[in-house]
């Protein structure tokens, strides 16, 4: 049971914008110009250079990378599914980002008034005490907030209604969870064949640059895959595990001190990715047989990109 191997995960991060619209500038702008009062807006930019503030901001990226990282599509409502074996690696990781980021806001509050000071000058005119809260009420407008929930099924459907819309409801939603769970499959295949195709493509350029995340991302992913393949796709195992015995053995070192292993890294990355290829292409057209042809992998993909909207890892 799919309920019992993993659960529904949602991480809401709220950080103060530091913008706010004036609408008597805007309302100005208009009038100047004889457009209608709700032709635009102007937003003021309440601060500017607060570096304390773009910590935060760049911690609350980090912290949706991590959660985006080990957890897969879900729902458009902010929901991903997280596997059970991944459930105390992300409340571990999320109370160390939870202090980090009450430490970044306090660090902040503390300097907030300078940074009121230092723009005060550059808004000039613009500039209103009435736009900047206190810092109590401040602290209020940032937080980190973790949201498990079990995943629905049919059979916990027990609202007095007819047995006959009982079971018609029970049926969508056991039928929404197997699509949500095809979609976060497809997602491991999309994360898996962009990670080796990249190293394809920039290992096939004699005069590129790359970091050493090229050979690592490709180890992180092969080293989780199994553990999000919830849906026991012996597929992806299969291709993670020849990823890691034909891929992971470089470092990005020799890749760039060696020619003749750059080569060779390229030619075997190349051809997991044309056997990943084939193997969704017959996926594929097994499941549309009434679609009269085998689609193309480019077709495969877009289809497959109409559910993903993972961010692409940093």
């Amino acid at each position: 049971m799919i309920t019992e191997r993993a659960m529904l995960a949602a991480v809401h991060i709220s950080i103060w914008t530091a913008v706010k619209h004036d609408r008597k500038i805007s309302r100005d702008v208009a009038s100047q110009h004889g457009a209608h009062q709700e032709a635009g807006r102007y937003n003021k930019q309440l601060l500017r250079g607060a570096g304390k503030l773009d910590e935060l901001r760049t911690l609350a990226g980090q912290i949706r990378q991590y959660f985006y990282k080990i957890t897969l599509p879900w729902s458009d409502e902010g929901f991903r599914l997280l596997p059970s074996n991944f459930y105390f690696d992300l409340m571990a990781r999320m109370r160390e980002f939870e202090a980090s980021f009450e430490q970044g806001v306090e660090s902040f509050l503390a300097v907030y008034p300078q940074y009121i000071d230092l723009v005060r000058p550059e808004l000039n005119g613009l500039f209103r005490e009435e736009d900047y809260p206190a810092a109590d009420k401040l602290r209020e407008k940032f937080g980190v907030k973790l949201e498990i929930l079990p995943i629905p099924s049919g059979a916990d459907f027990r609202v007095q209604m007819s047995a006959e819309e009982q079971a018609r409801v029970s049926r969508e939603i056991d039928a929404n969870v197997r699509q949500s769970l095809t979609r976060g499959t497809e997602d491991l295949w999309k994360r898996l064949r962009e990670v080796v195709s990249h190293m394809v493509d920039r290992l096939n350029e004699p005069e590129s640059r790359f970091h050493a995340s090229l050979v690592t991302n490709v180890f992180d992913l092969v080293e989780i895959l199994p553990r999000l393949n919830v849906n026991g796709d012996d597929d992806l195992n299969r291709f993670a595990e020849q990823v890691r015995q034909r891929l992971c053995n470089y470092s990005a070192h020799d890749l760039k001190k060696h020619d003749l292993l750059r080569v060779t890294a390229a030619t075997e990355a190349a051809d997991i990715v044309a056997q990943m290829d084939d193997v969704l292409r017959d996926r594929e057209a097994a499941a549309a047989p009434e679609a009269g042809g085998v689609p193309t992998v480019e077709s495969i993909f877009a289809h497959m990109a109409a559910y993903m909207e993972a961010p692409a890892a940093a």
